[in-house]
């Protein structure tokens, strides 16, 4: 989707943003400290903060009202209507016909007869997020979406979204302040402060050394005990005895390790050669992309450097059994 937004916006507690944005992304992140403008600006999209230029892949929507810009809010508190069961609240929209594979992909089939107050906070986002998808919007908007979370449920949330946004082409903006996030979900980055735009490139590229926790996001198939099948190959991992079937795991970018080849007399037991398919600076570091299994690593310049690391050239994954986390079925 490209976006051309012009916004400005003065508060009378002398707060001001003035941000132009003209870019191409699938999935467009914002970042930057707290007060720094980001859930303004995504206001000012969804057409809640009057007076800013909003051009959607070429269609003008800055004088259309929020019910007509055809934008799903998914903001930081869910919103669910109380008084409407789960099955009910997804399909609110006029617009949604039939719940098809969303709930199967977010994983709440099991949740559509209840009511909203015998969720938990994770649960209820992700059925907030079911009804703006199923709302068929033009763009996805999401503010911090899984803040407040612990980390394990974070974690699980992101891996829905992701597969979501692998599912569908549905373009979305993200407003958060973790690089696993902004990394993990989009590919364009805006980095705002004090109300300016200061900073706008690919995710990883606007990182900086603080915000360099990032995750990676696998599925496969369960082939025995404490092993899972992953784009044909065999990872051990730690996984419930009676998980079965497909599955979905995740690992931090700095857990996957690079060789220039086969290390011996290690503890590791998933040792893999890869192709590597971009190198790009994240913050003071580099943030290296691999396949297959798709994998992003997180290294030194100074590794980078000696291992010779390029677009379309070899080396060994290392990945520990334990850094593979169960984040449930697929």
């Amino acid at each position: 989707m490209k976006f051309e937004i012009e916004a400005r916006v003065r508060r009378a507690s002398g707060f001001t943003l003035v941000a132009a944005i003209d870019c191409e992304a699938r999935s467009l992140g914002l970042v930057g400290p707290s007060g720094s403008g980001k859930s303004t600006l995504l206001d000012a999209i969804a057409g809640i903060e009057p007076g800013a230029r909003v051009v959607l892949d070429g269609v003008d929507c800055s004088a259309d009202p929020l019910e007509g810009r055809r934008v799903g809010y998914v903001t930081q508190d869910a919103l669910l209507f109380p008084h409407l069961t789960v099955l009910q609240n997804l399909l609110y929209s006029p617009r949604a016909e039939d719940p098809g594979e969303v709930p199967a992909a977010l994983g709440i089939p099991r949740l559509l007869d209840r009511m909203p107050r015998s969720l938990s906070a994770g649960e209820r986002r992700r059925v907030a997020l079911g009804r703006a998808i199923l709302s068929r919007p033009r763009v996805l908007l999401l503010d911090e979406p899984f803040a407040g979370l612990d980390e394990t449920r974070r974690r699980e949330a992101m891996s829905w979204l992701h597969r979501i946004r692998a599912r569908t082409d549905l373009p979305m903006v993200l407003v958060s302040h973790l690089g696993d996030e902004i990394v993990g979900l989009t590919d364009w980055t805006i980095r705002l402060e004090d109300g300016r735009v200061v900073d706008s490139g690919p995710s990883a590229s606007v990182l900086r050394a603080s915000e360099t926790r990032i995750d990676n996001y696998l599925t496969g198939v369960v082939v025995g005990p404490g092993r899972v099948l992953v784009d044909g190959v065999d990872l051990a991992a730690v996984v419930p005895a009676d998980a079965s079937g497909g599955v979905r795991l995740a690992c931090y970018a700095h857990d996957v390790l690079l060789a220039a080849e086969v290390p011996r007399g290690i503890s590791a037991r998933n040792v893999f050669p890869v192709r590597v398919s971009s190198v790009v600076r994240a913050g003071e570091t580099f943030l290296v992309e691999v396949g297959k299994p798709a994998l992003r690593a997180l290294l030194t310049a100074e590794a980078v450097e000696r291992l010779g690391l390029r677009e379309g050239s070899e080396a060994v994954a290392v990945v520990k059994a334990t850094s593979l986390v169960y984040l449930g079925p697929d």
